[in-house]
């Protein structure tokens, strides 16, 4: 017994020493370089002279295709806008080095939000599509880097620069807090990762290079203390323009060799307890893990304002309603049967079910046999489900693609 004491004592070492030798993160990804952009707006004065400012923006769109979309703040094409975009004397354009740039029409934007989507004439093989990854609590602390054009680098040392990719500045800091901003209910992410005028609209990534969110602004009250707008809130922006896109997907491939060195340390000790004592009781079976739910959960919205719209489920629930700045699925205003926030669904991908709350809407909401859910008590639904907001002509579609 003492040497079986011992050797599984030098097993456990092992297990241990594994477990120690997990990387705690992960570097630069320096592919996101080929997903940003320079974007140069112009707008004229009341004498008619033109001023010009500078911002960054990055690529959404499918992996492996040339992108057409490109996602900054709203703010950096705000003098556009005003000036009554191009009609109005504004000049937009995303600019790949000095040599090179491409005119650029704003599709949508949302001032409170601070986010805005723009779109290239045709779809450019000079950069490539960026990941998104919506935040979760779990990555307080963890390892960030903010990528853009900051003009202060460009006045502070006269640098020959081309405003190419390579010519962007990485600065790296950590999340130190996730917060929903008073008045506006945006969802913006604290970090100390350093900015300044020019990174605005730029991505704020993880070590994949997945994009967490936009960088948006500076606090007046501490240098040390950034704020971006969290990846979130431009995902309806992409809904509602049905603008594909692809989501960061967690890839558990780099810790394969430490969880094989643990599972085979674990059987080692197991043979030698068999082997040692004896033991003729046949091992339990084990028990089989539930399979996710493979595809894509989708919202379908039947009612004709909607033209077919489909929503993608991604971690957070969607809220379903009338009210903008939270409901992913919006209805106009004084539709009927529809309240301003009506109800919420998510999709549980261990069980592979919809589950649809009822959010104490005032004409409820109904299954579609007619049955009418119990406010704020979750309801599971499978795919191929639906559900209708007050009335009939307000039905939703649950489906799995």
């Amino acid at each position: 017994m003492r040497k079986l004491r011992h050797l599984a004592a030098l097993v456990l070492a092992a297990v241990l020493a594994l477990a120690c030798a997990a990387p705690a993160s992960a570097a630069f990804d320096q592919n996101t370089l080929n997903g940003i952009v320079m974007i140069r707006t112009g707008a004229p004065d009341d004498d008619g002279t033109m001023n010009y400012w500078q911002g960054t923006g990055f690529f959404v769109g499918p992996q492996g295709e040339d992108p057409q979309y490109i996602v900054t703040n709203c703010h950096v094409v705000e003098e556009f806008i005003l000036a009554g975009k191009a009609l109005g004397g504004g000049e937009l354009y995303a600019v790949f080095d000095k040599d090179s740039e491409q005119e650029a029409y704003l599709v949508d934007y949302d001032a409170e939000k601070d986010v805005a989507l723009l779109k290239l004439e045709k779809a450019t093989d000079l950069r490539e599509p960026l990941l998104l990854r919506e935040p979760e609590e779990a990555m307080l602390g963890s390892e960030v880097y903010a990528v853009g054009y900051p003009l202060a680098a460009d006045i502070t040392i006269q640098a020959v620069t081309s405003f190419s990719k390579d010519d962007a500045t990485v600065t790296t800091g950590s999340v130190s807090r996730f917060l929903t901003e008073s008045g506006t209910g945006r969802r913006l992410i604290q970090t100390d990762t350093a900015m300044s005028g020019g990174n605005s609209g730029g991505p704020l990534v993880d070590g994949s290079g997945a994009v967490l969110g936009i960088n948006t602004a500076a606090s007046n009250l501490d240098q040390n203390l950034f704020y971006a707008v969290s990846i979130s809130e431009i995902l309806p922006i992409l809904d509602r323009n049905s603008i594909p896109y692809a989501l960061y997907e967690a890839d558990t491939g780099s810790n394969l060799a430490l969880y094989g060195g643990i599972a085979a340390a674990v059987v080692v000790i197991a043979v030698v307890l068999v082997l040692v004592l004896r033991k003729k009781k046949a091992p339990a079976p084990a028990s089989e893990e539930p399979k996710e739910a493979q595809g894509t959960p989708v919202l379908r919205s039947t009612a004709p304002q909607h033209a077919g719209q489909v929503v993608q489920l991604h971690h957070q629930p969607v809220q379903i309603g009338r009210d903008t700045a939270v409901c992913r699925l919006v209805y106009q205003e004084g539709t009927p049967g529809v309240s301003a926030r009506h109800c919420q669904i998510y999709f549980d991908r261990r069980e592979g079910v919809f589950v649809v709350t009822d959010l104490g809407s005032t004409y409820g909401t109904f299954l579609a046999d007619g049955q009418r859910l119990t406010p704020d008590t979750p309801v599971k639904l499978p795919p191929k489900s639906a559900i209708y907001l007050g009335e009939a002509a307000n039905t939703v579609c649950l489906e799995v693609e």
